[in-house]
């Protein structure tokens, strides 16, 4: 990359780096590095499963309250948001480690890009989550509303 860059721009970037960057690193450094990316690998294939599993769970649950006509589309979407969010947090925490183990202008750009945008669809899963939850808490209250006037028209009509 740097090969590609003007003679003085080159120039520049390369005073930036350390002598010691061209020298192999301590087996340690490495080792620690691998070890990173293993980890940071394993978070975000947990980030990805939850959220599949989440869908799966969602879709299953979606067609078994057709079968029973059941309402329970506000419960599937709090239930399928909170999994994509936690997902979405997993996948947050494995760009950042990678970003720690193999740091680039480039990566750590893209990284703050994709931090941005997974941060601002969590945030709004997050609000979405909390208007169905207000959605079912005043559909609740109508529920129990009605019931108790039915109950007071029982005991009026005896």
């Amino acid at each position: 990359m740097l090969d590609q860059l003007p003679g003085q721009a080159r120039l520049f970037l390369e005073s930036f780096a350390p002598a010691a960057a061209a020298q192999p690193s301590h087996p340690l450094v490495s080792g620690l590095s691998s070890f990173a990316l293993i980890a940071a690998a394993i978070i975000g294939y947990l980030g990805v499963a939850i959220m599949v599993y989440g869908a799966f769970r969602a879709a299953f649950d979606f067609v078994r309250s057709l079968i029973l006509r059941n309402n329970h589309l506000s419960r599937l979407r709090i239930e399928l948001g909170k999994h994509l969010a936690l997902g979405l947090e997993f996948l947050v925490g494995k760009d950042i480690i990678e970003s720690i183990v193999e740091p680039t202008w480039n990566d750590l750009g893209k990284l703050g890009a994709i931090i941005m945008l997974r941060t601002v669809i969590t945030i709004f899963l997050t609000k979405e989550l909390k208007e169905v939850e207000e959605e079912i808490k005043v559909e609740r209250e109508e529920v129990e509303v009605e019931r108790e006037e039915r109950a007071l028209k029982k005991v009026q009509e005896k």
